[in-house]
């Protein structure tokens, strides 16, 4: 056994390094994990997901916890983004996701006169593509980056759909 705080001494062939893995490995193992499975956490970004609550299912690849939320959906959300939910609220996530981010407004060519935003937040639409959510309705969550839509499904679940893959859904449809 090493000294953590010695340097390592110099390893000259790949067999060599396979037991210095290994420790370091353990080492990992022992670490005590920032969350645990079941404990309750509030997500802080993306903003899409910001202020939903969820379970810890586990650790996942990276510095990055498996978050399962009331809807049944399982995410990986990186740890700088999650927080006890039994600890108050985060000044950061208050402060950045407070004001309601501003609906995008086209500008016609040739004028500097902005269009009617396409879709507003919570009206109804019908999705078109992709194939696997074509058919379903969701509602307006708000504007997403470039020409992209949140769309809430009834689920829970949010995508980040272009513009072109959503029309208005008719009344009683």
């Amino acid at each position: 056994i090493q000294d953590a705080a010695a340097p390592a001494p110099p390893q000259t062939t790949a067999a060599a390094s396979a037991p210095m893995a290994a420790s370091a490995a353990a080492a990992q193992d022992d670490e005590e994990l920032e969350f645990t499975p079941g404990q309750r956490v509030a997500i802080l970004a993306p903003p899409a997901m910001a202020g939903k609550r969820g379970t810890i299912v586990g650790p996942a690849l990276g510095e990055a916890f498996k978050v399962q939320l009331e809807s049944g959906s399982i995410f990986n959300i990186a740890t700088e983004n999650l927080q006890d939910a039994a600890a108050p609220a985060a000044p950061r996530a208050a402060a950045a996701f407070a004001a309601p981010i501003p609906a995008p407004t086209a500008v016609a060519a040739g004028t500097s006169e902005p269009e009617e935003a396409e879709f507003e937040t919570g009206q109804v639409v019908t999705i078109l593509a992709p194939p696997p959510l074509a058919g379903k309705q969701g509602t307006i969550g708000g504007p997403d980056y470039a020409d992209n839509w949140m769309v809430v499904l009834a689920s829970g679940s949010i995508f980040s759909l272009k513009a072109q893959n959503l029309k208005r859904a008719t009344v009683g449809a």
